[in-house]
């Protein structure tokens, strides 16, 4: 049926066009962004993880530049280890020729100041961006503020959603050759004590006892340090028969060593640790015929025990005597002079060896921080490669379907408007049957 009013297969052909106009600026969209899903009335589930995404990837971005920073600091601090390392050796050799006879003292120091100089010289200079991790404002030791730096190393999003940052820790305290106030590599300890100190040598100092059967020892007090310049001596007596024990930083390493976590370090911690040394000191040192008396017990009460030849035999315990073959503040490479004639070299050879010793594991250190930080680089590269391919496969359009489907809807759009021409003129064919 044929109709004025109503034309029906306009309206068909009308509404098909419409649905492949709006197909074709989806599909020209694609084309021109490169996107199959740009935004998030596309697909909101996809869009919302790509955008999250697209977000870590910036702060991935920000993090690798982080990680170039801290790699050239890392590198900067590590050239002026490792040409203090050259200057100590060559330090070494001036002060060990300077022992012999004959030998001109004042020409090898004017030789050695012109070494503190250069050294002085490459702690001012390994800087930066401002920070100078051999030559360090801060004081004492790693446990004080200040001691560490970091370097920040990743971005981390947990499986709810919450973000963190990760950092890789530097302990400038193993690295500073010249603190403010002292403490560095080659300079003096900032106090007298070395470590903890000796403080009362756990209760040690100024101990003295006597007495039958379990005679009760020292009260430990406070955690302390022996160090490989101290000797503790110990006399004592059982009856008639005297001796002495004797503590050293090689004794506290024997009794303690194999604890987990022990570093080997002279730290006597606790009542248990320091019983094990005593009885280090004063039983397992000693062939079987030598031994008088052993300390036994732990925390928290100590005591001394006769061997069972003497166990009816008086025990006596004199006060300890300790010796230290440095002077508790140590020595300053900036102070050493060949020409003092009351010099002990030595001991000033024994410093040096490990001031050398701690400029190669400060070189050590840095040298596995840049291996990590260069590990971490790398990870982190694959990690962007990574999630810009996993975005890609989530948002990306097919540029191949999407061109061919472009090409198809054209079609069918010249097709659909030829349909809508042909419909319309329905009306003209109705009025050439009135003339």
């Amino acid at each position: 049926m044929s109709s004025i009013l109503t034309n029906a297969g306009a309206a068909s052909a009308l509404q098909m066009l419409r649905s492949l106009n709006s197909q074709m600026s989806g599909t020209q969209r694609q084309v021109a962004t490169g996107l199959r899903i740009e935004q998030a009335s596309d697909n909101p589930a996809y869009w919302s993880i790509a955008t999250t995404m697209r977000s870590d990837n910036g702060a991935l971005s920000a993090v690798q530049d982080a990680l170039g920073l801290g790699a050239a600091k890392v590198d900067t601090a590590y050239e002026g280890m490792a040409a203090t390392t050259d200057i100590l050796a060559e330090f070494m050799a001036k002060v060990v020729s300077a022992q012999q006879d004959g030998i001109d003292k004042k020409k090898i120091q004017e030789e050695l100041e012109q070494l503190k100089q250069q050294i002085v010289s490459i702690s001012n200079s390994a800087s930066f961006a401002g920070q100078n991790w051999l030559r360090s404002d801060m004081q004492g030791q790693a446990s004080e503020a200040g001691a560490k730096t970091s370097v920040v190393s990743s971005f981390n999003r947990s499986e709810d959603g919450t973000v963190s940052v990760g950092t890789i820790d530097v302990d400038v305290s193993k690295l500073a050759l010249f603190k403010n106030g002292g403490g560095g590599i080659l300079q003096k300890e900032p106090d007298p004590d070395l470590g903890y100190g000796l403080g009362t040598i756990g209760g040690l100092l100024g101990f003295s006892t006597s007495g039958y059967g379990d005679v009760p020892g020292p009260v430990f007090d406070q955690p302390f340090t022996i160090t490989k310049f101290d000797v503790v001596t110990v006399a004592f007596s059982v009856g008639t028969s005297n001796d002495t024990f004797v503590i050293t930083k090689n004794v506290v390493d024997q009794a303690l060593g194999g604890q987990i976590g022990y570093g080997f370090d002279g730290d006597i911690e606790s009542t248990a640790d320091w019983a094990k040394v005593l009885l280090q000191a004063t039983f397992l040192n000693k062939a079987p015929p030598d031994i008088l008396f052993a300390a036994q017990g732990g925390a928290p009460n100590i005591f001394f025990r006769a061997t069972i030849p003497l166990a009816a035999e008086l025990i006596t315990v004199q006060p300890p005597v300790h010796t230290r073959t440095l002077p508790p503040e140590g020595i300053d490479i900036l102070d050493i002079d060949v020409t003092d004639p009351d010099i002990d070299f030595p001991t000033i050879t024994l410093v040096l060896h490990e001031m050398q010793q701690k400029v190669i594991s400060a070189g050590a250190y840095l040298g596995s921080l840049r291996s990590r930080i260069a590990m971490q680089e790398a990870f982190g590269n694959s990690l962007a490669d990574s999630l810009d391919r996993g975005i890609g496969r989530l948002v990306d359009a097919n540029m191949s379907e999407a061109s061919s489907r472009l090409k198809a809807l054209q079609v069918q759009q010249q097709l659909a408007t030829q349909s809508l021409s042909i419909a319309n003129s329905d009306a003209r064919n109705i009025l050439s049957l009135f003339q």
